[in-house]
């Protein structure tokens, strides 16, 4: 996957050194989430072959398996926004000028700064209430709740953080007119962009 640049601008120091650390994180949880599914697929294999040779199951393994969604999930929404994964639409967003796009990428990002904000909050209700009450599964694990619950919550608290972060720094670079910075960094995908993507990186030829 290209790496993605990074605006620079009237940028203050501290926002990228929280930029840097919190795009190496969702990384991290990014490719976690990739070993997360692949661990699940040998536990489900596991689970079929166990009941086609001694006639049971693992046990567990379908509500292991909504904990992994749930995280996988959630721990990749800060690496998606990152590499400009996020639908949006675009039909209108082409034929602007680049400095409606900026504006409108800008937008994209508070737009959804809203949305985490608003998932942040339900998910610590949930989180805080599995705690206060201490429940548990009802099922044979009995996992205490507030441990997937908790993962779950902290994928949704790193991808605010990141929209937090690059907000700021979007609004510095769109103050200073580096409109194409802007759309370097936050905005649509062309479709070349999205082929070259596709193929990855190439090597620099001299």
């Amino acid at each position: 996957m290209n790496p993605v640049s990074r605006p620079s601008g009237r940028d203050d120091g501290a926002l990228c050194r929280a930029d840097a650390v919190l795009r190496r994180l969702a990384r991290a949880m990014l490719l976690a989430s990739g070993w997360g599914l692949l661990g699940l697929g040998v536990l489900v294999a596991l689970d079929v072959a166990a009941r086609n040779t001694l006639g049971r199951n693992i046990g567990g393994v379908d509500e292991i398996a909504g904990y992994i969604f749930a995280i996988g999930i959630s721990w990749s929404l800060a690496g998606a926004f990152y590499v400009r994964s996020h639908v949006r639409i675009d039909f209108l967003y082409q034929k602007a000028p680049l400095g409606l796009r900026s504006f409108l990428d800008a937008m994209s990002i508070l737009a959804l700064g809203f949305a985490a904000a608003f998932l942040a909050f339900s998910g610590w209700l949930v989180v805080s209430g599995s705690w206060s009450m201490g429940s548990r599964s009802a099922s044979v694990l009995q996992v205490p709740l507030v441990i997937p619950q908790l993962l779950w919550f902290t994928g949704i608290v790193v991808f605010l953080a990141g929209l937090a972060v690059s907000l700021l720094r979007a609004g510095l670079t769109l103050a200073a007119g580096h409109y194409r910075e802007i759309a370097a960094t936050y905005g649509i995908m062309s479709a070349l962009e999205e082929s070259q993507d596709a193929l990855g990186p190439r090597e620099e030829t001299r």
